[in-house]
């Protein structure tokens, strides 16, 4: 193969300005920095430099030339190890265009443009031609905007033509799989947007508070720059004015409100962190009164600890989430801003920290003395979030009615697209082929949505005899896996896990271990026969065998660099065999497609994400070269808890983490698993641990509890999650007319427990929430016997899911203005009012939470008959 010369790539990246037309680099000292990392880059990329940098042999013009350099200079490693050069170079090139086509184009300045226009990257998704795909029905749909604010504020209403909100999982899908499914999570959401603004030359920027401090749960949604300045606005969620969104009154409240930019950001914003392919901005005074915190870190002699990490930590599902990693300076001190709540502040170097709780609205300077505090023990800490602002000034009625329609417009585009899509009939009617499978065909149709197309022709090209295993593989895989993944990729992890097949020990370790292509969260690609392929023959033949080879071949073949990776996007399994440069997750994350390659059963394991292989009938856990394996024997740790009230759940109510680095990392079980479906004792390393409880009160006040201990090889221990209670007496808030409500409601409906009150609107994130989060506790809300009822302005979809003591209505028909007696303010939706028989008021809800049953069965305190653990 010929390989490109990167000293004529050197030379002319120097000398283009004599040679084509205006440079995108102007200032010179930038470009030196510019030079410099695309200097670094070339070395990291050696092994695709040819689908990197062949490129550059194009006749490429100055412009070109810069806007690639910059790509390449501050690229992740993900990037450089899946995409080519031909496809950086379609993206920019039609940045370029968007540059010179749009009437703001010229007035972006160099930097905005390089750092919020140039990147096709937004956050963490996967890379796809949604530019090249998009760009003329976008610059289409504005044909007729002059000013880029007007333009934004068009284009989002085309993005909610084409995507509404629902909740999924981790993995952040490519924009085009975002519109194919018509829905994608706040992330999804805002990464479309932002694609789609950026394709029209509209600097843009996903922005995000990691974590709230009143809920649970986190937000995303996207900033636009125009003339100096940013604004805001909902992903997909078009509003009649910019400056304004669903999410305003939470961000007032947020601790943290931040984004990245790519490359090497010089401008006059916060920064929290600045490396050197990115920087970490602060973006928080521009929704929240906010206040600098100072935490200085000393050694135990006294001695101030430079470039130690403090982590600002907020209490959210059930751990202590760092919202923020700020290194200490030469005097040992870190600063950051943030809002006006309560933080753990912790700090550590090397194997020592410290932590204390801070609140920032009465404290704003901590010492920590950084030392082993493994000491078991027991700490209670009360946690206050922000308060609630009063509310801002709404648009106009006028504008909101007239955007009320307009979104109406744009739900029935959308409803049209999905409409499109393979009917109920026409899925019976294939699924019939599948004979005793049928049921089970439907079900997964039905999931893949837009991308049904892509799962009928899997099934349609696969064999009779190879079809039960193919509706195994398609019910193994992620939901999201069915909404985006082609028929190739499924044909790749099919056609060759099937020799494996009648060899497997067990047909559910075969399906689940072996054909699964699904590992952690990254896209799913053919990785089967690259490694059948690639891998070296000895390896192959003998790894079934000897299993500790492949852990071999990769410490002697991939390099672990944990700082370029810098997106968190995992490199495909491909990528890290071609590139040979991986970060540590990623390599895991390819070990286990090698081993199942192989035939090999092989996973991450549950909790610690450590890969393992299945040997000699039992996990093997794999550690590699560059890191310390812990102790030979395990330990074991069973849960028990006596809550009923409610009953303990993994990343609600209690976490487990075990400590490595300076600090103590959760260990990754399901969400919402509760402690008595923790059947078995977990097989955990001997080491330091920590677990946290917590319980939120409806104040928003969190009652938490760390439990620090330590677990040794062989030991069994036996952990009691117990929830700190709130023994205070409840508050009456107001009073519901009772008879009012009997008389509203039909004959015979219960409300002998009390009703609970919703105005809602469905369409609304917020008001998915409420309904996303209800069914989660149906048994336990139907056994209350509470009455609901919901005030919609739109119908309320799967009714099924929601109690069965429910009412619907319109809000043409709501209940009487004077049926409730409340404090005289204004009351953000969805609003959800809880009362008792009496019609004394326990719970006021009001805009986006979640766990909102769960604050409903506290309120009525309601008991859930004890379960056996």
């Amino acid at each position: 193969m010929k390989y490109l010369n990167f000293a004529l790539i050197g030379f002319i990246l120097v000398t283009a300005s004599g040679c084509f037309d205006d440079h995108l680099i102007s200032e010179t000292g930038f470009r030196e920095k510019v030079n410099a990392s695309f200097s670094e880059t070339q070395v990291i990329a050696g092994k695709r430099s040819e689908q990197l940098f062949a490129v550059f042999r194009n006749d490429l013009t100055t412009r070109q030339i810069e806007a690639l350099k910059f790509l390449y200079a501050y690229m992740p490693l993900n990037d450089l190890a899946d995409y080519t050069g031909e496809f950086f170079l379609a993206n920019a090139d039609l940045s370029l265009k968007a540059r010179d086509e749009a009437p703001w184009g010229r007035s972006v300045p160099e930097d905005i443009f390089l750092h919020y226009v140039l990147p096709v990257r937004v956050n963490n998704e996967n890379l796809d031609s949604f530019r090249i795909v998009c760009y003329d029905e976008i610059m289409t749909r504005i044909r007729d905007k002059r000013n880029l604010v007007d333009a934004a504020l068009e284009i989002n209403h085309w993005c909610h033509e084409k995507v509404t909100y629902q909740a999924s999982d981790s993995r952040t899908s490519a924009p085009l799989s975002t519109m194919l499914s018509a829905r994608g999570r706040c992330g999804e959401e805002s990464t479309f947007t932002v694609a789609a603004l950026r394709t029209a030359g509209i600097p843009a920027r996903q922005v995000y508070t990691p974590r709230w401090a009143h809920t649970d749960d986190n937000h995303a949604w996207v900033e636009i720059w125009d003339n100096g300045k940013w604004y805001y606005m909902g992903a997909c969620e078009p509003e009649p004015v910019i400056d304004r969104g669903w999410f305003t009154e939470p961000a007032r409240r947020a601790m943290l409100v931040h984004t990245k930019a790519f490359g090497h950001y010089h401008g006059d914003e916060i920064v929290m962190n600045r490396h050197e392919k990115y920087a970490e901005i602060n973006t928080l005074p521009k929704y929240a009164v906010t206040r600098q915190i100072y935490v200085k870190t000393i050694d135990q002699e006294g001695k101030p600890v430079r470039n130690a990490i403090v982590e600002y930590q907020l209490y959210n599902y059930a751990e202590f989430y760092p919202l923020a990693a700020v290194p200490t300076d030469d005097n040992g001190v870190s600063t950051f801003i943030t809002g006006l709540g309560d933080l753990l502040v912790w700090g550590r170097s090397e194997d020592n920290f410290d932590f204390r709780k801070i609140s920032v609205q009465a404290v704003d300077t901590v010492m920590l003395t950084l030392g082993s505090n493994h000491e078991p023990r027991n700490i209670d800490i009360d946690l206050e979030v922000p308060l609630a602002r009063s509310p801002l000034p709404a648009p106009s009625a006028e504008l909101s009615e007239a955007n009320k329609k307009r979104i109406e417009t744009e739900n029935a585009v959308r409803n049209k697209y999905i409409g499109s899509w393979i009917s109920t009939e026409e899925t019976a009617e294939f699924s019939r082929q599948f004979g005793k499978d049928s049921s089970r065909v439907t079900r997964i149709i039905k999931k893949s949505m837009g991308n049904y197309g892509s799962i009928m022709k899997f099934l349609e090209q696969t064999s009779d005899t190879l079809w039960p295993l193919a509706v195994s593989l398609l019910e193994v895989v992620a939901e999201k896996d069915l909404r985006d993944t082609r028929e190739n990729i499924l044909d790749d992890h099919l056609s060759f896990s099937v020799p494996y097949f009648r060899n497997s020990v067990n047909d559910s370790l075969f399906i689940q271990y072996i054909m699964n292509p699904r590992i952690s969260n990254e896209i799913l690609t053919s990785w089967r026969n690259h490694f059948l392929m690639k891998l070296p023959e000895e390896l192959k033949s003998a790894a079934p065998d000897s299993p500790h080879m492949i852990t071999e071949w990769f410490n002697d073949s991939i390099v672990i660099d944990d700082f370029n990776n810098y997106s968190k996007t995992a490199l495909t399994p491909i990528g890290v065999s071609e590139l040979k440069i991986s970060d540590s997750r990623s390599r895991s994350i390819c070990f286990v497609a090698v081993c199942r390659s192989l035939g090999l059963p092989a996973r991450l394991e549950p909790g610690s994400l450590v890969p393992q292989y299945w040997y000699n009938a039992s996990w093997q856990d794999v550690y590699f070269s560059d890191q310390k394996q812990p102790g030979t024997q395990k330990g074991y740790i069973r849960f028990s808890s006596d809550d009923t009230n409610p009953v303990p759940e993994y990343y609600t109510h209690f976490t487990i983490a075990r400590f490595s680095n300076g600090r103590y990392n959760t260990l990754e079980y399901d969400f919402n698993r509760r402690v008595n479906t923790f059947s078995e004792e977990l097989q955990l390393d001997p080491g330091h641990y920590m677990m946290v409880t917590g319980n939120r009160r409806s104040d928003g006040r969190i009652l938490t509890g760390i439990t620090f201990f330590d677990l040794t090889e062989g030991e069994h221990r036996k952990i009691n999650v117990k929830l700190r209670k709130d023994l205070s007496p409840p508050e009456i808030l107001g009073n519901i007319d009772m008879e009012k409500v009997l008389s509203f409601l039909p004959a015979g409906s219960p409300a002998d427990k009390g009703v609970a009150i919703v105005w809602i609107d469905p369409l609304t994130e917020p008001a998915k929430h409420i309904l996303n989060d209800l069914p989660l506790l149906k048994n336990e809300l139907d056994a209350s016997k509470i009455q609901f009822v919901f005030i919609s302005e739109s119908p309320v979809e799967n009714k099924e899911m929601l109690p069965e003591n429910a009412l619907f209505f319109s809000t043409g028909d709501h209940p009487p203005d004077d049926l409730i007696s409340l404090p005289t303010r204004d009351f953000g939706t969805p609003l959800l009012i809880v009362a008792d028989d009496r019609g004394s008021i326990l719970l006021i809800s009001e805009g986006y939470r979640i766990g909102i049953g769960e604050q409903i069965l506290k309120a009525t305190n309601y008991q859930q008959p004890a379960t056996s653990n």
